[in-house]
């Protein structure tokens, strides 16, 4: 059966559809959300979409439009999972701060080890 674009009932049933796909959608973000694993995983995706990165690249526009693209990406995931959650956003960034500091001190460590073995 093909599309009629101007039969009412049609539209609003593909419109319930889409409504009960983007719940089914957002009730699956949540259970993501709901476990450190998932947030894990969501904030590794959106920090390879550069979401709080800058996109600009004085030598390429090229490269310039790619990393913007990316960057939208991430800005599209971000802005779903705060919509979706929004403490669950909170806890994500902060989870994501601490391992960053941990990784941090273990890079720090790992050098204060290295500069002993040569020195």
């Amino acid at each position: 059966m093909s599309r009629n674009l101007n039969d009412p009932r049609q539209n609003r049933r593909l419109e319930q559809i889409q409504n009960q796909y983007d719940r089914d959608d957002d009730e699956a973000m949540r259970a993501l959300l709901a476990t450190e694993n998932g947030r894990q995983v969501l904030m590794r995706i959106a920090r390879n979409c550069r979401w709080l990165g800058d996109p600009w690249d004085a030598t390429s526009v090229r490269v310039t439009d790619y990393e913007s693209g990316r960057r939208a990406a991430g800005l599209d995931l971000a802005a779903w999972i705060e919509r979706v959650d929004p403490e669950q956003f909170m806890a994500l960034q902060r989870e994501a701060q601490a391992r960053d500091k941990a990784a941090a001190q273990t890079r720090a460590a790992a050098n204060l080890e290295k500069d002993e073995d040569n020195g």
